[in-house]
Formats: C-alpha cells, structure tokens, sequence
C-alpha cells in the first residue's frame, strides 16, 4: 500500500463548535487534510457521515493522469463515501451498517475498510464499557489486534470513534470487541466504476461536481452524497448551520438547508441527529421513496486550502494610538481590506473587512504571522475585528491570510428518479 492511500485513511478532521472530549490511543492521531498539492490536481473527495468525529477522505491524482484518472476503476466505500483508485490497491468494505441493542443501549458500526494492512472502523453508540472506549479487533483465526491510534468524540449521551488498525490477516470476517460485546461483521469487495458520475444521478456547479445515491429504507430514505472539486474542497453541505452568523457576515434570506421536493411540491427537509457537523455525507429523510423526488442543494461549504495573501507590514502603534492603514489584500475569490490597528493597553486591534462575490460569502480564514487571535464583529462600525496581544508582537511585525472558507451559492438540484 502506498503512503498516499495510508495519510488519505489517516485523514481526521476535528469537528468544531462540539462540547467533545478527545482521547487518542497508543499515538496521537494524525490530524491532516492531504490538501497542499497543486491546484492542477483533481481531487475525488466525500466525507464520511457521523455525529460527531467526521473522517474525510481525499484521492489526488498526479497531474499528467488528470484525464486518464477520469476512466481508472474507481472502488466506492460505504460509509465513508470515498471512491478510491484501483491503482492504489484494492479495498474491502463494510456494505451495510452493523447494528447492536440491548435495551435502551446501542453500538453500531457504521463503516469499516481495509487497504492493504491497513484497516479503519468508525463506530457510534452509548453504551460503554468498563475499560471506556478502548477496542479490538478479531479476526476468523481468533487473532486479536490492538488499534494503533483512535480518536473519540462525545456529543450528548452519543461518542463517535474512528479506529485504526494494521493486521496481517486475509480474513473478511472480523468482529469487533468493546468491553465484554463481540459484533460480527463481514467485508466484501467494493463497487467498481470507471467514471465518478457513474455513481448515480448527479449535478454540477461553480466547479463542484455532487453525486447522489438513493438508498431506501424500511421508513424512511438515506442519499449518500460524493462530491469532486478541481481547485477547492468540499467541506460540508448545506445542514443549516453553515448560514449562521459568522465574523464576516450576517445570515442571509436564503434556504439554509438542502431539501428534497416531491411530484407535488412539498418540501421536505433532512432528519437531523442531537449531534452533527455539516459535512456528514449520509443524508436521512422522513419519506419513503417514491417517484418526482429532487434534491436541492442551494449552497455548499468549501475551502481553498492553496490560496494566501500577500504579507502586510505593520508597525504597532503606541497605547492609545490608531494607525491607518487602507491596504486591500487579495484573497482567492476574495479581496481583505485592512482599515487600521489601534492599541488599547495590552490588546492591539485591526479593522478589516471583507469584498466578497456576489454568490459567495467569507465564513472562515486563518491568520498567520501572530502567536494567537481572534475575530468577531464589531455591529457598531461593521468591521471584523482581529484581536491580539501586543506583547506578542515586535515592534514591526507581518501578517497574512491564507485558508479561506467560505459559503458558496449555487444550483445542485439531482433528479432522483
């Protein structure tokens, strides 16, 4: 297995704004993006579905096998709404959710894979064991193996964890134990396609192609969303919460979520768990299938992870003082207009505000060149604020912008007949 496909499986954003606790296993666990690669590259990307830890995985293609890439087998990953290249080796998946309940306690395993030697496994429940979260894995042989690093999250009564291990075994039977439970499950190959459209009905806008796979259930209706992006990555989908007040902007009138429509109109919005993050890719809906059903997705959530400003010199000002200092600074799609730095006390603050497109809003950006920030509106003169201490700072100091994320508008409406 090569190291790409190993740091694409080790890929672990953290979800923010949870009241979550983190425990890492035997190594603390690799928190990367795989995302600094050229803007020529394209990017297969989706991102897992979870309450609380989300896994994120990205395949970049070189770019002399950008085209050839296009008509490659492709093996797509349930549960984690990955597609991965045959090239770099084949993938046996969990094809449906395991389920274990007792009473009011439940575990379910929502997603497993194994590349090569190593295997993943993303788990959700409230039940816990006497040892707490720590689990094994155990395969036909009755060879038991310790996972290399985890990562938990909690959220209300609810964890969520993502479990990795390396193991020798051939097997593709293998059950999973935690505390005294022992759930069986089976791996089997995965679905194979040479185009990433292929995999369902699909819709394409700004440069971001969404695929939508319809998978009914007893009651109700799950769409596995996939996504492919040439210069940005997807970063969540519209759930409603990407349209809340940010730094930068004030919520719009405007769909804060995706929604299904049916034959007659109506609208019908996704079932929301207690704990979620708007990247989660498995979307429920309280409906059976039936025919007329469309998605619509009136904006999605993206980064840019390539693009940075220029660096702006700044001398700090006395206690007391405001400086001018009107630099306009480009950003991507973007354009950062610093007004001024003022000095109150120990605390030094810079004006900005952000030129934004007209179907496009900043939600998100780094700052780099200081030790520590932060940015918040300021309703009364409508600047975004950036705060620092000014004993952190010399007395000439750089910053510069780089990251953005942002709010994207645009039209992905999927047929799903």
């Amino acid at each position: 297995m090569t190291d790409k496909l190993n740091d694409m499986l080790n890929s672990i954003p953290i979800p923010e704004g949870l009241d979550e606790s983190i425990e890492s296993g035997f190594e603390k666990a690799k928190i990367q993006h795989g995302s600094k690669k050229s803007k020529r590259l394209k990017i297969f990307t989706a991102v897992a579905a979870s309450l609380v830890i989300i896994m994120s995985s990205i395949i970049i293609v070189g770019p002399d096998k950008v085209d050839a890439a296009i008509k490659r087998a492709l093996q797509y990953v349930p549960g984690y709404n990955v597609l991965i290249d045959k090239e770099e080796g084949s993938v046996l998946a969990l094809q449906e959710p395991v389920l274990y309940e007792e009473g009011n306690k439940f575990v379910k395993i929502e997603a497993a894979s194994k590349a090569g030697k190593l295997f993943s496994i993303s788990v959700q429940g409230n039940y816990v064991a006497d040892k707490g979260y720590e689990m094994l894995l155990k395969d036909e042989e009755g060879n038991v193996t310790s996972p290399g690093h985890w990562v938990i999250g909690h959220g209300s009564e609810l964890w969520n964890a993502d479990y990795y291990f390396e193991t020798e075994s051939d097997s593709v039977k293998y059950s999973m134990l935690l505390g005294e439970l022992e759930i069986p499950f089976t791996l089997e190959k995965t679905t194979e396609v040479e185009d990433f459209l292929q995999m369902g009905n699909h819709a394409s806008d700004k440069g971001i192609d969404i695929v939508a796979i319809k998978k009914p259930m007893e009651d109700r209706l799950m769409i596995s969303l996939l996504n492919r992006s040439d210069d940005k990555i997807l970063e969540g989908y519209p759930m409603g919460r990407g349209l809340l007040q940010s730094p930068w902007f004030s919520a719009p009138d405007a769909e804060i979520s995706m929604y299904l429509t049916d034959s007659t109109g109506n609208k019908i919005y996704p079932d929301l768990p207690s704990s979620y993050r708007g990247s989660m890719s498995d979307i429920y809906f309280d409906t059976l299938d039936k025919e007329g059903l469309k998605l619509v997705l009136p904006y999605v959530n993206v980064k840019y992870p390539n693009v940075k400003t220029e660096k702006l010199r700044i001398t700090k000002p006395q206690d007391g003082e405001t400086q001018n200092i009107d630099k306009i600074l480009h950003l991507g799609n973007f354009e950062m207009h610093v007004v001024d730095i003022r000095r109150e006390g120990n605390e030094l603050i810079i004006n900005l505000k952000c030129i934004s497109p007209e179907d496009e809003f900043l939600e998100g950006v780094s700052v780099s060149g200081i030790s520590g920030y932060s940015l918040g509106p300021n309703e009364d003169t409508g600047y975004t604020e950036l705060r620092t201490s000014a004993e952190d700072v010399s007395k000439r100091f750089s910053i510069y912008f780089e990251s953005p994320t942002s709010v994207l508008f645009g039209d992905w409406s999927i047929e799903l007949d």
